[in-house]
């Protein structure tokens, strides 16, 4: 049995992740601030306020050694540099990157040779949109700590790779096109179509279909592979 670790497990594409992952037979840590509705066996879930950076090292105690890592938590807010205020941008820096640091820092001696780590980035993490400068601002970082990390592990056989999506129907989607409906006075029905028509195959992601790279990267399929970021999304980047 291996063991793997989730960050923001509890719904979405963690969710997903961690619900194929004990469906294989594996044991799974499931770090989020939001417990899962329903627990699995095999899955152990730790209560933490990623956004809390510095006390994930103290709060979250790892015994053993681990075979793969999906860093996952995230928050998505919508804003230029100038409407967002500097406590936004640093709420959104502490959840989706420097949360994965910190936890990278706690596993330093806990990760296997040969383990796998994966960050979710995005297409954000090869493209600019607008009105995304924080968010974007941390997808284009896990872009860059990905190849990196990958160099600086290779001596140990651990992969690094990211995987890069599109817009996914999770629930932090459905928070956002909730909020930007409320605050346009825009049809949701509306926003939906017009998220859909961005992507060539004309529909956005189901978080399964994510998940299923994650596993993809996690598997011995995928050992040659390190330092690579994988665009799951529907061929928006090839535009």
């Amino acid at each position: 049995m291996k063991k793997y670790i989730v960050s923001g497990g509890s719904t979405g594409i963690g969710r997903e992740v961690v619900e194929s992952l004990i469906n294989q037979g594996n044991a799974v840590i499931n770090i989020d601030i939001k417990a899962p509705e329903k627990s699995l066996a095999r899955e152990t879930y730790i209560n933490v306020d990623l956004a809390d950076y510095r006390t994930i090292e103290h709060k979250v105690s790892l015994t053993g050694k681990y075979d793969g890592v999906f860093f996952n938590a995230g928050i998505h807010r919508s804003g230029s540099v100038f409407s967002h205020t500097l406590e936004e941008i640093e709420h959104l820096l502490n959840t989706n990157l420097l949360s994965h640091v910190a936890l990278l820092k706690a596993l330093e001696h806990n990760l296997n040779d040969r383990a796998s780590l994966v960050f979710n980035g995005s297409d954000q993490s090869f493209i600019g949109k607008q009105n995304s400068f924080a968010y974007g601002l941390t997808k284009g970082a896990i872009g860059q700590i990905t190849k990196s990390l990958a160099l600086d592990l290779a001596k140990r056989e651990i992969r690094v790779n990211a995987v890069c999506p599109s817009t996914t129907d999770t629930p932090l989607y459905r928070e956002a096109i909730a909020r930007y409906a409320e605050k346009s006075h825009t049809p949701l029905a509306e926003i939906e179509q017009a998220e859909a028509a961005e992507i060539p195959l004309g529909r956005v992601a189901s978080p399964a279909e994510v998940a299923e790279v994650v596993l993809f990267l996690f598997s011995d399929a995928s050992r040659f592979m390190t330092g690579s970021l994988i665009p799951v999304d529907g061929g928006y980047t090839a535009q």
